[in-house]
């Protein structure tokens, strides 16, 4: 009897048929072939294929925001949403969003001020205006209800006032990285306070200047219009492992190894808008004492947005402070210095 080989991946597949036709019957001979073939494409096909079963995690349906508070800030505006499970098919992108719902700004055990919907619109925003300037030291929260949720609460302690950086020295153009584009150097001094575990994040801002087409004059002339605008410019420290990286080209850092002692950085400021001539633009950097969990949100979040496009990485949690909710709710103080 004939054998017919199946090369099907690295796997090859003997079959033997009955010789029971006439080797002058050629298309008797070439159809059993092909019978063959499909029979063994189909079995590889089986062979290779299986369903996965998946057992989704467990679901609650909870309220969802971000909220980050300075000391400066005068009001609040919140971004009231919600979760859906892993599986949910969304048909509607404004089922995200949640209205009616009540949202208040508590201070030291006290409500301050209930926050009113941005518009009909926007019933999803809920906005509010501080009555008294917020103060360091203070605990502040946010307690948000719906009927068909359970009640959100959070709090957080605005972090201190530090001194202004000392010590400043900007290098422009110093050197040039592996694209032939030049770097900068920013270094400064804050001083640490003794016996209180502080955290910062370190943001560097650039001023660029673009071009928008807006259309043709009279003359034939085009006409362009002049937009200036401030953006976070990535930045890098790679002498101090105590630094992370943080979410939005932010640098964080904890005072663990150094309670109470001066702290100087050091960092390499990145610009895409820069160029092989050199790079003019106006930098100012942002010193930023921020609360425990902003620092754990913003490195978790870093880490979590890094992995996305990695399917060999390790998945990573985003780090929730909202209690019987999801989301963040972290404040700051800052300074912020104009470097040339």
């Amino acid at each position: 009897a004939p054998i017919l080989i199946e090369k099907v991946g690295n796997f090859s597949i003997q079959n033997r048929c009955l010789s029971f036709y006439s080797k002058s019957n050629k298309k008797m001979r070439y159809l059993l072939i092909l019978m063959a073939s499909a029979t063994l494409f189909t079995s590889c096909q089986n062979f290779f294929s299986q369903t996965l079963e998946a057992d989704p995690p467990q679901f609650n349906e909870s309220l969802v925001f971000h909220q980050f508070i300075g000391k400066t800030d005068t009001s609040i505006r919140l971004i009231l949403t919600r979760n859906f499970g892993v599986f949910d098919a969304v048909d509607d992108y404004s089922k995200w969003y949640i209205k009616g719902a009540t949202v208040e700004w508590w201070h030291a055990g006290q409500k301050v001020i209930n926050l009113t919907p941005l518009s009909t619109d926007s019933a999803f925003v809920y906005t509010g205006q501080f009555p008294v300037p917020l103060l360091e030291g203070e605990q502040y929260e946010i307690r948000v209800s719906h009927p068909d949720f359970k009640t959100v609460t959070v709090s957080q302690i605005l972090p201190k006032q530090i001194d202004p950086p000392t010590s400043i020295d900007f290098k422009r153009n110093l050197a040039k990285d592996e694209y032939g584009q030049y770097q900068h150097e920013l270094s400064f001094i804050i001083k640490d306070d003794p016996n209180v575990d502080n955290y910062y994040e370190f943001l560097v801002s650039g001023e660029f200047t673009v071009f928008e087409y807006i259309g043709v004059d009279p003359q034939g002339n085009i006409i362009f219009d002049t937009l200036q605008f401030e953006a976070n410019t990535p930045v890098s420290n790679t002498f101090d492992p105590n630094i992370a990286d943080g979410f939005g080209n932010s640098l964080l850092l904890s005072d663990q190894f150094f309670n109470g002692q001066d702290y100087k950085f050091v960092g390499r400021i990145y610009s895409n808008y820069g160029s092989s001539e050199g790079d003019s633009t106006k930098y100012s950097f942002t010193v930023r004492s921020i609360s425990p969990d902003y620092y754990k949100w913003s490195v978790s979040a870093n880490r979590q947005e890094n992995n996305q496009s990695n399917p060999f990485a390790e998945p990573v949690s985003i780090f929730n402070n909202l209690e019987n909710g999801l989301g963040i709710f972290g404040m700051y103080t800052e300074r912020k210095t104009k470097v040339e």
